[in-house]
């Protein structure tokens, strides 16, 4: 079970389309971990984007990817913002 599967659990939510289909978590601002991607659309040193089946993900800072599977990605470096927006 996913990191997600069990905060899901603990909360309540049973349907993770409620949520757009994707989760992330912010560690401290230097590791960021994207659960849900479908395509890795842009990278740049200071700009990375990803896409959620209905949400484009948008990391600024100073960015390495660290590892990216199938459906998640992790992010480190200096995280100065995440944005979300529904597509």
């Amino acid at each position: 079970m996913s990191f997600f599967e069990e905060i899901k659990k603990d909360v309540g939510i049973t349907d993770m389309q409620a949520l757009g289909g994707f989760s992330y978590v912010n560690f401290c601002g230097q590791t960021l971990y994207i659960e849900g991607i479908v395509k890795l659309d842009k990278i740049f040193d200071d700009t990375i984007t990803v896409r959620a089946k209905n949400a484009e993900i948008v990391v600024l800072g100073v960015l390495t990817v660290d590892s990216i599977t199938e459906r998640s990605i992790v992010i480190s470096g200096r995280i100065d913002s995440v944005s979300t927006r529904r597509i």
